[in-house]
């Protein structure tokens, strides 16, 4: 098979656009595609600053790396939680060939110096939604005291669409807000949260990662292997196979989904001041019933 652009052997195929690329032609289309997400979706404005939440799977690895490509002003975070460690090291090293800065932070102090399935344990709550609501609330965190505007995420087009499916056979039409591209600025103590990989696949994400040598860890988070996102993935992959261009198509034709109807009402966590709907942000009172757990222990 050729490549579309220059009738050199292509290292990719990709059905859904009927092309396929070599090496070089490629990484011009993954770059477009970052970029028209980007646009399409009002992501990031001239000047601002981009925190990239870098987990070091090959999704947040290739968005960092793309992101300085297109000359856009980032760093990466690496939030430290006792769920694996990536290839630090490695990741320090293409920090400093690319110019960027990686830090790590390490979110034990945070979490009362317990690891995310330890916290869940104790709490009697799933590792992943303990995951994300701690995650969700640290990067932000962060980002606010650190003067970044946005913050990025590696969300590929599979995760999008996968989350999407879950959500509209169960109903569940409140999450839909949160599934946009873009999560504006709503509170002085939030940033931009966005998705510029939701036009690419994994399939691309990960020929792009390859392609450039980039260190990205395989290991799969052993607390995904039940998730229902998997089977969706699974079926949507049928799908895709059998219609190639049906998860953009479904992509996009959910944006108006994702339109929030009325805005939602934050006041200030009376613990940590951070916006939340209620009295107490979700992150103060899970640490709360941490130290009342911990504390019954200790008794």
């Amino acid at each position: 098979m050729k490549c579309r652009k220059c009738s050199q052997t292509a290292v990719i195929h990709l059905p859904q656009h009927n092309v396929a690329y070599c090496e070089e032609h490629f990484n011009e289309y993954f770059l477009g595609r970052v970029q028209k997400a980007i646009k399409t979706y009002s992501m990031i404005e001239d000047g601002q600053k981009v925190l990239v939440a870098v987990s070091g799977g090959k999704d947040s690895v290739s968005l960092w790396y793309a992101l300085v490509k297109l000359n856009y002003n980032c760093d990466a975070l690496f939030l430290g939680t006792g769920m694996g460690t990536p290839k630090l090291e490695e990741l320090e090293q293409m920090a400093k060939s690319i110019g960027s800065n990686f830090i790590v932070y390490d979110a034990h102090e945070d979490l009362m110096g317990l690891d995310i399935p330890k916290i869940a344990k104790i709490l009697r709550r799933p590792t992943c939604s303990v995951c994300g609501s701690v995650r969700r609330y640290l990067m932000n965190k962060f980002a606010v005291e650190n003067g970044y505007d946005v913050l990025a995420t590696g969300h590929n087009l599979d995760d999008e669409v996968s989350f999407l499916l879950g959500n509209l056979l169960n109903w569940q039409t409140g999450y839909l807000t949160r599934q946009s591209p873009t999560l504006p600025k709503t509170h002085e103590k939030f940033v931009k949260k966005i998705k510029p990989l939701v036009l690419l696949t994994e399939k691309e994400t990960y020929a792009y990662a390859l392609i450039n040598n980039l260190p990205f860890s395989e290991e799969k988070c052993p607390f995904s292997k039940s998730a229902s996102s998997l089977l969706y993935k699974r079926v949507l992959n049928e799908i895709e196979i059998a219609q190639p261009g049906t998860k953009l198509r479904f992509y996009a034709g959910a944006q108006e989904f994702f339109k929030e109807k009325e805005p939602v009402q934050l006041r200030e966590c009376s613990v940590c001041g951070y916006p939340t709907t209620e009295e107490v942000c979700s992150f103060c009172r899970m640490r709360e019933r941490l130290k009342n757990a911990l504390g019954e222990q200790a008794v």
